[in-house]
């Protein structure tokens, strides 16, 4: 039996509710008493040609998702008025795997793409920050947007100039490092930035702090130069 793969994840905050996104285009939500293991029960919500890259919920008196694929941002109602219809399309234009996040203060959902970090609402899509250049993940910290890059040096073959002219060792450490921002897209403007040694795995926000998960099994903090309000 095939099992499919995961592409994307969100849970409620008392996790009576789970949302998975598969690689093959569907979603799945899980709800119950999922803490104790109780009465727990899934059914497929969405499916889709293109593989799920993002899911986040929005909560109010109507449960939505917002659903991102390669090819565009959705939204569908999960519970309350409006549940059953058809997903809602915001946007013709998706995101890659770990470019989407939603802001709980707001309750939008922020997307970063190669040109961009765009805001949607329920009815479409809001103001942007533009700000070029690869995207590989991001999260909300407080009122920032944070958001790791792959150095722009990635665009050049491991066989290329670096290794050609000897430059083997220093070639691996330009490869393995990650560009660190962090993004007021209100103001508009860029309020800390620094290089990383090594390739991110997660970003974490949590106790008022932002940790940084790389892929040798390091935690750390950034090392901000300013007052985060």
């Amino acid at each position: 039996m095939l099992i499919d793969q995961i592409s994307a994840f969100a849970a409620l905050d008392d996790l009576s509710q789970l949302a998975v996104g598969f690689a093959n285009g569907a979603v799945t939500v899980v709800r119950g008493d999922l803490i104790h293991d109780r009465g727990a029960r899934q059914r497929t919500v969405f499916e889709s040609e293109e593989p799920i890259t993002g899911i986040e919920f929005r909560e109010g008196n109507i449960t939505t998702l917002y659903i991102a694929t390669t090819g565009r941002i959705a939204t569908l109602v999960i519970s309350g008025r409006g549940q059953g219809q058809p997903a809602r399309s915001l946007d013709e234009t998706g995101c890659g795997v770990e470019c989407m996040t939603v802001d709980k203060a707001t309750r939008d959902v922020i997307v970063a793409r190669d040109d961009a970090i765009y805001t949607y609402g329920l009815h479409g899509r809001g103001p942007f920050y533009a700000y070029e250049g690869q995207k590989k993940m991001i999260t909300i910290f407080k009122d920032y947007v944070a958001v790791v890059s792959p150095p722009k040096t990635n665009t050049i073959t491991r066989s290329g100039p670096l290794r050609a002219f000897g430059g083997g060792s220093h070639a691996d450490d330009i490869f393995n490092t990650s560009s660190f921002t962090l993004l007021n897209i209100d103001l508009k403007f860029i309020a800390h930035q620094e290089a990383l040694s090594s390739q991110v795995k997660a970003l974490v926000s949590e106790w008022g702090d932002l940790f940084i998960l790389t892929t040798d099994g390091k935690v750390s903090k950034p090392s901000f130069e300013f007052s985060v309000l």
